[in-house]
């Protein structure tokens, strides 16, 4: 894991947080100072702010502790904003590495840029440890499904179209976006409110023609029927009054 000696002072997590808010950072992750996007914000932010500060101090760089094996919290209470940072490999001189020391006018600019961002920060030397400096994260369990999903989200999206045409309207089926009257006039409809005259006066006459029938045939009488000869059971049933083609013939009455 990498381990640096560094020259500079703490900036405390929630100082980091609040420096966020206030400067209206959108590229900047509190918990993450060592982000490449979080740098270069950080970077621009602090040249904007304090320019002449920023020019004495080129090698200026935001290191942050860092622990993966620690799962109760998402970050370390502290980042470090340096002006020397030695990177330790398998071991370091403390002594050659301090006896070159801080130029004068490189401590006097980091010591007005403590002042500046955080002023009860002590300034001097630290060995910081970062478990994990690109915050690795596990790939998804299946890719397939994240695209699927993206996918039908996009499918969702609302895109607006042209307005629906008439196949006979004479006009391009390109739609540009505004009303085009030098096409020619759009074909004249029927007038809605003339065929609905038109069929709530059929509906009428129907329902009159349909009122005289039945008024006609209450006020004609029918016909009476007329009465049966007279004929007993008997005579019905005895087949020598039956008829060839197995029809009972109903013999007549004599004339008196």
């Amino acid at each position: 894991m990498p381990t640096w000696l560094v020259h500079g002072f703490r900036w405390p997590r929630a100082q980091v947080r609040i420096h966020t808010i206030l400067q209206n950072l959108d590229d900047m992750a509190p918990e993450w100072i060592m982000a490449p996007a979080t740098q270069t914000c950080l970077h621009n932010n602090f040249k904007k702010q304090w320019p002449e500060l920023m020019a004495r101090l080129p090698g200026l760089r935001f290191i942050e502790q860092y622990d993966p094996d620690d799962l109760t919290a998402k970050d370390q209470p502290y980042a470090y904003v340096c002006d020397q940072v030695h990177e330790i490999k398998l071991g370091i001189d403390l002594e050659e590495v301090r006896a070159g020391g801080v130029a004068e006018e490189q401590l006097a600019a980091i010591s007005e840029l403590r002042d500046k961002v955080t002023p009860d920060a002590k300034l001097g030397w630290f060995v910081v440890v970062n478990g994990d400096v690109e915050r690795w994260a596990p790939p998804l369990e299946d890719e397939d499904d994240f695209a699927r999903l993206e996918d039908e989200e996009d499918a969702e999206t609302i895109t607006l179209g042209p307005p629906p045409r008439s196949p006979r309207s004479p006009r391009s089926s390109v739609w540009t976006g505004s009303s085009d009257t030098a096409a020619g006039p759009e074909p004249e409809r029927p007038s809605t409110s003339r065929s609905m005259k038109n069929w709530v006066g059929g509906m009428i006459r129907k329902a009159r023609s349909s009122r005289s029938l039945r008024s006609e045939a209450k006020a004609s009488p029918a016909p009476p029927v007329p009465p049966l000869p007279p004929m007993s059971p008997k005579d019905a049933l005895d087949p020598q009054y039956s008829s060839g083609n197995g029809k009972a013939s109903i013999p007549l009455r004599p004339a008196r």
